[in-house]
């Protein structure tokens, strides 16, 4: 019977051009790797190898099975990593989002009703990342702003973010009762990094201010703190965080400062969130 390992040495013999270098490589004496070349060669019934004084070179009939020796390996690593991510899905909720604020509520929840799971996160602003994602079964659930057409899937609305300003009551915007990306624009302003989809609406509605990003929250927070800098909040960070006395938060009035985000999630996990239909 043909074993994997035979398969792998047929191809580390290929790569490598000869016996000695593959045996080094593979960690195994260089008869070893004869015999079991030579044992292969009998189990398929043909010889893989043209044999000359002090050397072999793989023939048509060599070429050809490592060619499908790889093929075969890799099916094999396919089929690992398929059942080893199946029996992670049944421990682990991991959840894909286009924005921070979902994936904070999200988590929340499943701890709740889902105490005994690892609960892990992404965020990414590329919709097809986390789309395919989903498809592929790398995220169980995906957080994105609009729903998808999609017969394979269930979309739950969940909530609504809305974009403040903030900024020191000494600020000239402090006097407006609220305020546009355009009232904005050319602004300099402090900007976290790691926002995602917010991230994308800042570069595309203020292009012309001086984006002061942050790696950092950290850092974020000391500048925020230590500056009359203008910094955006939303009213789910808000109601999260602790009021800052020395600022005011104005409301940015454009359609784009507004998001409403939809839980998308494949049917054949419908047991697991259909609870999401009435918690929101």
């Amino acid at each position: 019977m043909i074993e994997f390992y035979q398969l792998e040495q047929l191809v580390m013999v290929a790569k490598m051009k000869t016996l000695s270098k593959a045996a080094e490589t593979l960690s195994i004496s260089q008869p070893g790797l004869t015999k079991s070349i030579q044992r292969l060669e009998k189990d398929l019934g043909m010889q893989l190898f043209s044999r000359k004084k002090n050397k072999i070179t793989l023939n048509d009939n060599g070429w050809l099975a490592v060619e499908l020796a790889q093929k075969t390996l890799d099916q094999r690593e396919k089929m690992i990593q398929t059942l080893q991510s199946y029996e992670y899905s049944k421990h682990t909720i991991h959840i894909g989002s286009s924005a921070p604020a979902p994936i904070w509520e999200l988590k929340d929840i499943f701890k709740e009703i889902y105490p005994n799971m690892n609960i892990n996160d992404t965020l990414d602003s590329n919709e097809d990342v986390l789309i395919n994602g989903l498809k592929n079964s790398e995220f169980s659930i995906i957080v994105l702003t609009h729903p998808i057409n999609d017969e394979n899937c269930y979309c739950v609305q969940l909530f609504d973010e809305h974009l403040y300003l903030s900024i020191p009551p000494a600020h000239p915007f402090a006097l407006f009762k609220e305020i546009t990306f355009d009232d904005i624009n050319g602004e300099s302003v402090l900007l976290l990094s790691n926002i995602g989809y917010w991230k994308e609406i800042c570069l595309k509605m203020i292009p012309q201010s001086h984006l002061l990003i942050q790696e950092d929250a950290s850092v974020f927070d000391e500048i925020t703190r230590a500056s009359a800098l203008p910094i955006f909040k939303s009213n789910l960070t808000i109601a999260r965080e602790n009021e800052e006395k020395n600022r005011v938060v104005i409301p940015v009035k454009d359609k784009e400062a507004s998001a409403t985000y939809y839980a998308i999630y494949l049917k054949g996990n419908e047991s697991m969130f259909k609870f999401l239909k009435n918690r929101f």
